[in-house]
């Protein structure tokens, strides 16, 4: 009867439990449940289940898959057993893994007919008799002043001599703070922190306090119109000098008569008339003329001496600062139309390559091929739905009532959360608003992560820590934006879509619609969370999950139809 040592996370354990119950009515003795006893360290008791089994069975899943002790036994199991991994979870595994062929066991319901489960049963037992012989032979005495349980410690340090995570090095410490390669894992951790260190961007200097407003130059009153001038009097005429009454002359006298009583007269009709023209012309006693203005179209009679200028409507005076509109095509968050409603930001519509090019580091065959896909505008949400949205649904009576547990803070992204737990929080919301709001195409949502750009992710090619933290997760909305105004599209926690799953892109459409003729019982998250590797924060990097699964690293976004 073989024996079969069962390697797993402990986040995955009644998974474990499920698979080492079939073994064991498939007739295997299976070592799984690691109860320690008092004075037993955990170290011996893997290490004497490790010796008395045939084969090792690793269970990989997004947690086990980073987990430090999981990759340790798996390591031994490869060295010195047999090895029979097998996938509960869609995951990246370790690179030293990569080669290992790796049962699919993904959404596996414990039906033991299910041919996955009976061939993944028959190659356990090829492995287990093959490896069995060498099972047979004595083990071999540690050598002289070597720890009993220097191999698993061995095991332990080569699983992660080559990482460049100081998580890795902090966990052996943990374990072995006296270990043979104690001072070793401190001299790595020192090195990645100045690595780190370096790779940070500089703090920049504080801002120097903004110049005080220049004080308000007194109002320049305008001087007054001034009031219109009466008309003057028509003058008074002047009396000239009366003329010498006439004698009648005789006919002979008239002959000698002077002309020098008309020329009196003459001169006095000119002085006459030159004091009446005086009186009509401008006072000299200003500078300038004064006018009479009136606003246009009041009718106001002219009067004899004053001319009339009709002025035009003044135009308002323009502002200070002007705001330039917007560029055409650059996204405008919109307030959100009831409180417990997400900021959205208006996405331009537009032609895009979804995919990753074959020559992209940590590209998976999944992401390809590369294709054209063009998309009508849409709205998504500015952040990833947080605490607080996800409440407000609750206490609204929608969400299923579901609750994922309570949060640090209600700013942080809404995770333990499944494909169909965000379905209907869009179902709520759309009933609130009377909008229509949905969970995103995969095509929409890389269109969104990438913000118009062709690089592995939105900032560049190369990951940069300070865009996405990879130690904790944060508030959704202190994250840095995207260029266009999204913020955590990569990191923090991964998002759910729309899409069913399907391996590839060679038949999905090219005008942004969701994928619904594909594995359904399995959709598609992208993004990467905290726990990710920087090859899964990439923008086109993709995994499937069951519709049910909730899990702290998953959670999502909305999309509103625009049309």
């Amino acid at each position: 009867m073989a024996s079969i040592f069962l390697s797993y996370s402990r986040a995955d354990r009644p998974k474990a439990q499920v698979i080492a119950e079939a073994l064991i009515a498939e007739g295997f003795v299976v070592w799984w449940d690691k109860a320690l006893r008092a004075g037993q360290t955990y170290d011996e008791v893997t290490e004497d289940m490790l010796r008395e089994s045939d084969a090792v069975v690793v269970l990989w899943s997004t947690v086990s898959v980073k987990s430090k002790w999981v990759r340790a036994e798996a390591t031994l199991g490869q060295r010195t057993l047999a090895l029979v991994p097998a996938m509960i979870e869609d995951a990246n595994r370790p690179i030293m893994f990569e080669l290992t062929q790796s049962a699919d066991l993904i959404g596996w319901d414990a039906d033991r007919g299910d041919p996955r489960w009976t061939e993944f049963v028959s190659d356990l037992r090829r492995a287990a008799e093959q490896a069995a012989p060498a099972a047979a032979a004595p083990a071999a005495l540690p050598a002289a002043g070597q720890a009993p349980d220097m191999t698993m410690e061995l095991t332990f340090w080569n699983s992660v001599d080559e990482s460049d995570d100081k998580a890795d090095f902090e966990a052996y410490l943990k374990r072995y703070p006296d270990g043979h390669y104690a001072d070793l894992a401190r001299n790595r951790l020192a090195a990645i922190a100045r690595a780190e260190a370096k790779a940070s961007p500089p703090t920049p200097p504080p801002a120097p306090p903004p110049e005080p407003p220049p004080a308000p130059q007194p109002a320049v009153p305008q001087a007054a119109a001034p009031p219109p001038r009466p008309a003057p009097p028509k003058p008074a005429p002047v009396p000239g000098p009366k003329p010498a009454p006439v004698r009648a002359r005789p006919p002979s006298a008239k002959k000698a008569s002077s002309p020098l009583p008309l020329l009196l007269v003459g001169l006095a009709a000119i002085l006459v008339a030159g004091f009446g023209v005086s009186q009509l012309l401008p006072d000299g006693s200003g500078d300038e003329a004064v006018f009479e203005t009136v606003s246009a179209g009041t009718a106001t009679p002219a009067l004899p001496n004053t001319l009339v200028i009709e002025a035009p409507v003044p135009e308002a005076p323009a502002t200070d600062t002007e705001v330039p509109a917007p560029p055409a095509g650059d996204p405008v968050p919109a307030p959100p139309v009831c409180d417990a409603c997400p900021v959205m930001a208006a996405l331009p519509g537009g032609t895009f390559k979804m995919g990753s090019p074959t020559t992209e580091p940590g590209r998976e065959p999944i992401e390809g091929p590369q294709r054209e896909v063009t998309l009508q505008p849409f709205s998504v949400s500015k952040t990833e739905i947080t605490y607080a949205h996800w409440s407000a649904c609750v206490e609204d009576g929608g969400c299923g009532g579901y609750s994922p547990g309570a949060p640090e803070s209600d700013a942080l992204p809404v995770n333990a959360v499944s494909w169909r737990d965000a379905a209907a929080y869009t179902r709520w919301l759309s009933e609130k608003t009377g909008e229509t709001y949905r969970l995103p195409t995969e095509a929409e949502w890389e269109y969104a992560a990438r913000g118009g750009t062709t690089t592995a992710y939105w900032w560049g090619d190369k990951f940069d820590l300070s865009k996405a933290p990879r130690d904790r997760t944060r508030d959704a909305a202190s994250l840095p934006e995207n260029l266009f105004g999204l913020q955590g599209m990569l990191g923090n926690v991964s998002e759910w879509v729309e899409d069913c799953y399907v391996n590839g892109y060679s038949d999905a459409p090219v005008d942004g619609s969701a994928v619904t003729a594909g594995d359904c019982s399995r959709r598609v998250v992208r993004g990467g969370s905290v726990k990710s590797s920087q090859a899964g924060l990439r923008a086109a990097n993709r995994a499937r999950l069951s519709v049910s699964t909730r899990d702290r690293q998953y959670g999502f976004r909305v999309v509103r139809s625009d049309d």
